[in-house]
């Protein structure tokens, strides 16, 4: 098969063709099969000159390959992850590495469908471009390239485009049951959904969440001006917890912090409690823009510390089912016009820091925005998992959409072919004629992905 994921989207080959071909010279071939050299053609050139770029990856190699290794390459490659665990720290860097593991096991899961199948895979790439170190084992080639920007699994015969030789037709993806290539086109979005139940359970039931109505004071914050805050003011403490304001109980954080953002440049009286003490401080709140509703909110100058709580496994499936709940309704909107035009829009507003409240912070984001607002170390350990775990649900749910070059659009080409095929004539569609709804998808994923990059680098949310 051949298919590239790149970033936000995976591209793929699918398609089939007629039961017989006739070269020029009146010999039938099956299916998918190269005319031999006796023909005059080159098999290798013809191959690749058949695949249009959208859905080619690179070239194919030599029966006789055995692997190569450019170090170089390989020191630049290293040279780019130190760099982010030097620059950006090890929860980005953490957050990348689960970004890689997420798209590695997307083609994993095409690689051990196909091969439990009986597909011939020939080659299983992380990374795009030029190899940078690679070895064969059987038929297979395994190794890495040098652009960070996905992977993929090259299966034979994808489509009528993809031609291969007489004695692969047995093994061909076109050539196997409608159950096998589905289980195979589908297993990539299959590995992203077991991957979020997994970092859900991990988050709900393993580390635990945190619980609101168990808090404190866990830093004391300052104001950008270098005013003193009221907190500094107050002389609270990381440790203190506020028990009340203005006689109301304030037990739970959310409440606490509603109670202070509808009271800006109000004075306010606080119980604390400090070990085993209790006292009050009565203090004015600041006034601060609010960058979500506009005007201005109420502001003490104080950070949480939570208690974790730790539930069942259920929470996690439940939390799974409601993710991909809102991925499904909001794709449409992420792909709508609506979306497109506010994007274009943005990236000529000039420079500027997001309030993660405000308005614009429900933009679509990119890896690059995603990895940032994960690995801020302001936000709990359980927010990049829970990121990855949503971003792994997105990815999965966008990658069945119908439309070439996207796994759903090769798992709705079977779906066709199984319809209209009849008992021993099976009916193969001839991907062609599809090319132009795969250029605007690619189209469309690649200025969604320029701009998002772009802008979570002019315009960062945080």
């Amino acid at each position: 098969m051949r298919r590239a994921s790149i970033l936000l989207f995976s591209s793929r080959v699918d398609s089939n063709m007629t039961t017989s071909a006739q070269d020029s010279a009146g010999e039938m071939h099956s299916p998918g099969m190269r005319p031999t050299e006796g023909h005059g053609a080159d098999p290798a050139t013809e191959a690749d000159s058949a695949v249009p770029w959208v859905l080619a990856e690179p070239k194919d190699t030599d029966d006789d390959f055995q692997g190569q290794t450019n170090p170089i390459g390989l020191i630049f490659i290293a040279g780019l992850f130190a760099w982010l665990w030097f620059q950006a720290g090890p929860r980005p860097f953490f957050v990348v590495i689960g970004l890689v593991v997420m798209i590695f096991l997307h083609e994993l899961g095409h690689y051990a469908t196909a091969k439990w199948s009986g597909m011939k895979v020939t080659q299983f790439f992380l990374f795009m471009g030029p190899r940078l170190w690679s070895f064969k084992r059987g038929e297979t080639e395994y190794g890495i390239r040098l652009l960070p920007l996905g992977a993929f699994v090259r299966i034979v015969g994808m489509s009528n485009l993809d031609p291969f030789p007489p004695e692969d037709a047995p093994r061909a993806y076109m050539n196997k049951s409608y159950p096998k290539r589905m289980l195979v086109i589908t297993a990539g979005s299959m590995m992203h959904f077991i991957q979020a139940v997994l970092l859900f359970f991990i988050v709900f039931s393993v580390i635990g969440q945190n619980d609101p109505a168990k808090s404190s004071i866990g830093y004391i914050e300052a104001l950008t001006d270098g005013q003193e805050t009221p907190s500094v003011v107050a002389e609270l403490e990381p440790g203190d917890d506020i028990v009340a304001i203005d006689g109301n109980d304030a037990t739970d954080w959310r409440d606490l912090v509603d109670y202070i953002k509808a009271r800006p440049g109000e004075e306010v009286t606080l119980a604390v409690a400090r070990g085993d003490d209790t006292f009050e401080r009565t203090v004015t709140l600041a006034e601060i823009p609010d960058e979500q509703d506009g005007g201005t909110r109420g502001y003490l100058g104080v950070g949480p510390a939570f208690e974790r709580t730790r539930t069942s496994p259920i929470d996690a499936v439940s939390t799974f089912g409601e993710t991909m709940s809102a991925a499904i309704t909001s794709i449409p909107r992420f792909l709508s016009p609506a979306t497109l035009s506010e994007l274009f829009s943005l990236m000529f507003q000039g420079s500027a820091e997001v309030d993660i409240e405000s308005e614009e912070a429900q933009r679509p984001v990119s890896l690059v925005g995603a990895v940032r607002i994960a690995g801020e170390e302001r936000f709990d350990v359980t927010v990049p998992l829970m990121l990855l775990g949503v971003f792994n649900v997105f990815i999965g749910v966008l990658n069945l959409l119908p439309l070439l070059p996207l796994d759903g659009g090769h798992a709705a080409i079977a779906t066709y072919e199984r319809l209209r095929s009849r008992k021993g004539r099976p009916y193969h569609a001839d991907v062609a004629k599809m090319l132009p709804v795969a250029y605007a998808v690619v189209a469309l994923l690649g200025f969604i992905m320029i701009s998002t990059v772009y802008l979570d680098i002019v315009r960062p949310i945080g």
